[in-house]
């Protein structure tokens, strides 16, 4: 935990995802819950916690809509940005199921367009998301979510993090050739 919070604290531009991996059943998703809990308050932006036994609520689209509902709720200079968000524009891509687009739409414009948070003496502060079990979604979900985070992620403003949890999946450790911590 104390690797998490210095990722979290001390953030470096260069280190955008954290990414813990490890066998099934070695507490992966508990670490993600506490973290959740010890950092609800301040730092932590949106999280969504992916199930096998809910594949449609692990589409990349639904993961988005998911984070972005709990991201309005935390951040309200979130919620203002997405207000400005092309409607059409992103009913388009839902429909079309075309989740780079829907990412950039929902996070990548609001969010480069934010200013920057700051903590309660003015200094900036990283903001983050949990996506915890990559492992669980769907493999027909799976390629679209890791071409977001390969492809988007990086385009998220500094001080925003990702906090990811998976398996060791060849798949997943294959496709993801951001710089994780």
């Amino acid at each position: 935990l104390k690797q998490i919070s210095d990722w979290i604290n001390h953030p470096q531009t260069d280190q955008t995802i954290f990414w813990l991996t490890g066998d099934a059943g070695t507490g992966k998703s508990i670490i993600s819950a506490k973290v959740l809990n010890v950092h609800h308050d301040d730092s932590l932006a949106g999280w969504h916690f992916c199930r096998h036994s809910s594949p449609l609520e692990n589409s990349s689209i639904a993961i988005l809509e998911s984070v972005s509902g709990i991201m309005a709720s935390q951040l309200p200079e979130y919620e203002s940005a997405i207000l400005d968000v092309d409607q059409k524009a992103l009913e388009k891509a839902k429909a079309e199921e075309d989740s780079l687009e829907f990412y950039r739409l929902l996070f990548t414009q609001p969010l480069n367009n934010m200013e920057p948070p700051k903590d309660k003496d003015g200094k900036f502060c990283r903001k983050f998301i949990i996506i915890d079990a990559l492992d669980e979604i769907d493999d027909k979900y799976l390629d679209n979510f890791l071409r977001i985070v390969r492809e988007c992620f990086p385009d998220s403003p500094p001080w925003l993090g990702f906090f990811m949890t998976s398996r060791r999946y060849d798949k997943i450790l294959k496709s993801i050739s951001v710089k994780v911590s």
